[in-house]
């Protein structure tokens, strides 16, 4: 048998060949592993002189020593990555387990989550990766984890979202809309207070969820559509005007005339949001009064007081009298009126009471002598302002004037812009 001392010999002698053809010569020096590192070094190094990447980690023991990483630790920052992953696949920093600094370790972004190791914002929406895993449990890889239309930083810094859920609020939409499209808020259900969610808004009823009023007529949106009781047939999409009236015994608005004022606003030009045009006028007839042979002006307020019974749910109050004491009767009008608020007296001729009612309700809704001299006098003619506010109008004409080249003044465009609706105050949703 022969000992460990005859079976050392040949390596010592390769050993000693090695020494002797690197120093000896000074031109040739043997590298069997062709690492680029020479035998001595790797034998004092500890790496394998017939392998070139002692450590199997995809960088050869020479690129090891450039790059300053461990030749005998495939891993060297220990952050989950080959140092040859690293170097040559990703563009990490093989000495520093987190390359980017957002403290999730290179390993763990490449295989846990996908991120960029050399990015601290992978998906770019201003919240780092670390944040998004350890703080905020959102996508690292995508800026809008919950795909509402906002990013993960909108939602946290600017709204108070949550970035995870695409509605919020469960109202029905998605918080991207609701701030960028209709300007409510993501976090109320029910953002303009008219009691309806705004997922219903726009979704059922077409209207705005960032609006009580959609069709701005002084209804809210949600009492126009539930509470029929009240304004039957009222639409949140299309002007609704209410009208209470009462008539004193032995007096009467005749039903026609009532129905030509109806036709003037169906056919009016007032713009609505669902894109038609006019308005719907709902006169509702309340309850016969007791009858005074004569009613002061000043009696008015007392006969809303006792009578009308919609008083704060948006309705007008016309009382039909059967004359008016010490009114200066001038061309049609015999009647008093203030916003919310009418008097007329019965006429006995064809068409004559309907006319001044709607000379009145012009009156009830907004028009005045402030906004222009020809309505209540005389100082226009009737071709120039062809208006039932016009002290020169026929005594059974119908109609307000529309802005063309006859008209002095635009009736429906002002009522239109500022029509005045009495107060809701007493209006709930719910009956």
């Amino acid at each position: 048998m022969l000992s460990s001392r005859v079976l050392g010999i040949p390596v010592l002698v390769l050993v000693v060949g090695f020494l002797t053809v690197g120093l000896v010569g000074g031109t040739t020096v043997v590298d069997p592993d062709g690492d680029g590192v020479p035998p001595v070094v790797e034998l004092r190094d500890g790496t394998a002189v017939f392998d070139g990447d002692t450590d199997g980690d995809g960088l050869d023991d020479g690129a090891e020593k450039r790059y300053g990483t461990d030749p005998t630790v495939g891993d060297t920052d220990g952050d989950g990555l080959a140092d040859g992953e690293e170097v040559r696949e990703h563009g990490t920093d093989p000495l520093e387990a987190d390359t980017d600094g957002d403290g999730l370790d290179d390993g763990t972004e490449r295989r846990e989550y996908d991120t960029d190791p050399t990015e601290t914002d992978t998906d770019g929406d201003g919240l780092a990766d670390d944040e998004e895993v350890f703080e905020y449990d959102t996508d690292p890889t995508a800026s809008d984890s919950d795909g509402d239309g906002l990013s993960d930083f909108e939602e946290l810094e600017a709204y108070g979202t949550d970035p995870e859920t695409p509605d919020t609020d469960g109202d029905g939409l998605r918080d991207g809309p609701e701030v960028t499209e209709y300007e409510s808020d993501p976090l109320a259900t029910e953002t303009d207070g008219d009691g309806l969610d705004d997922g219903t808004e726009v979704h059922e009823h077409g209207t705005d969820p960032a609006a009580s009023d959609t069709d701005d007529d002084g209804l809210p949106d949600g009492a126009e559509i539930h509470r029929q009781d009240l304004y039957p047939d009222a639409d949140p999409l299309k002007t609704d005007i209410y009208v209470e009236i009462d008539t004193m015994e032995g007096v009467d608005l005749e039903r026609t005339e009532v129905e030509r004022i109806v036709a003037e606003f169906d056919a009016a030009p007032l713009e609505n949001p669902d894109g038609s045009i006019g308005g719907d006028l709902h006169m509702r007839f309340n309850e016969t009064i007791p009858r005074e042979p004569s009613t002061d002006t000043g009696d008015l307020n007392g006969y809303r007081s006792r009578y009308f019974d919609r008083e704060g749910t948006g309705y007008h109050y016309l009382v039909i009298v059967d004359e008016i004491a010490s009114e200066r009767r001038h061309g049609n009008v015999v009647g008093k009126a203030g916003l919310g608020t009418m008097m007329v007296e019965a006429q006995s001729g064809r068409d004559e009471t309907g006319s001044t009612v709607m000379h009145e309700l012009g009156h009830s809704l907004g028009l005045s002598n402030t906004d222009f001299e020809g309505i209540d006098t005389d100082q226009y003619s009737f071709a120039s302002y062809t208006s039932v506010m016009n002290y020169n109008s026929p005594p059974d004409y119908y109609g307000f004037a529309a802005g063309d080249l006859f008209n002095e003044f635009d009736d429906w465009a002002y009522i239109d812009d500022h029509m005045f609706t009495p107060a809701t105050s007493f209006v709930t949703v719910d009956e």
